[in-house]
């Protein structure tokens, strides 16, 4: 069997894996997210477009981290935000935020983007917008997010912060958006479990082409699986052992899903 070959029938059982994830799971591992976890009780209180806001900036900054980000990231903008009233400007914003980036790395850089984003008319018009309108319009601000930010529209903070944007859509019980052209963030753990499963892949954009072919074989079996359920998966099981996959799965109530995973990665 040539390469390409053996790729086909490594992403076949690896999405014929996964299909076997009901949707009711797909929904639970989404909301097991650091960004899901730690943010969703700032929704009320901030409402929807503000909210929004604070979704799209933190994870334009999600990079180049001091530690995993579900430790020394996540966490730790929500207590800076417990500590404030919610702001009533981008602006306001824009403040509260600067002293906890002041303290990261490349602080001046993500100072500078934090900026760069909050002052921006797209950052404007998403505090003023509501759910449905976003969701209309939600490949649109995909692109005018690259613009704002000139960055690539498949550049991994730009797509890791449109999960955001998905992820705060998905807490307004918003689920119509268009989530399929975009692409999966590539990082670190993204490659790391793509050469797990033997896929000898260094380019971000072969990487990108693959989940993506994974993610249409799983859109067969159910259309409601877009990439932010996908990237939540492979994000949190990326750095487990045996051991510590079996009991993700288990404890989810799909133990078969964690044994065939062992098998395909031949842990």
């Amino acid at each position: 069997m040539s390469s390409d070959g053996l790729i086909d029938t490594q992403k076949e059982k690896l999405s014929q894996i996964f299909s076997e994830i009901p949707w009711g799971i797909w929904e639970k591992i989404v909301k097991k997210e650091p960004e899901w976890q730690n943010m969703e009780f700032f929704l009320p209180s901030y409402g929807f477009g503000p909210f929004a806001v604070l979704m799209v900036v933190t994870g334009l900054n999600d990079y180049q981290l001091k530690g995993k980000a579900d430790v020394s990231y996540w966490p730790k903008i929500r207590k800076v935000l417990e500590t404030s009233p919610p702001p009533s400007s981008p602006n306001e914003l824009c403040n509260l935020l600067t002293s906890f980036y002041q303290n990261e790395r490349l602080n001046k850089n993500k100072i500078e983007r934090l900026k760069r984003f909050l002052g921006s008319p797209l950052s404007s018009a998403l505090w003023k917008s509501h759910p449905h309108k976003i969701s209309e319009e939600f490949l649109n601000i995909w692109h005018e997010l690259a613009r704002t930010m000139n960055q690539n529209p498949s550049a991994k903070t730009i797509v890791f912060s449109m999960k955001c944007l998905g992820i705060s859509l998905l807490m307004a019980g918003e689920y119509g958006f268009d989530f399929v052209p975009v692409p999966i963030p590539v990082d670190s753990r993204v490659r790391k479990f793509t050469n797990q499963l033997g896929f000898a892949i260094t380019m971000d954009d072969d990487v990108r082409t693959l989940w993506s072919d994974v993610h249409s074989i799983l859109r067969k079996s159910d259309s409601r699986v877009t990439m932010i359920h996908l990237d939540s998966l492979v994000w949190q099981i990326a750095p487990m052992n045996k051991h510590e996959l079996q009991k993700y799965f288990r404890d989810l109530g799909i133990p078969q899903v964690g044994d065939q995973l062992c098998v395909l990665l031949h842990l």
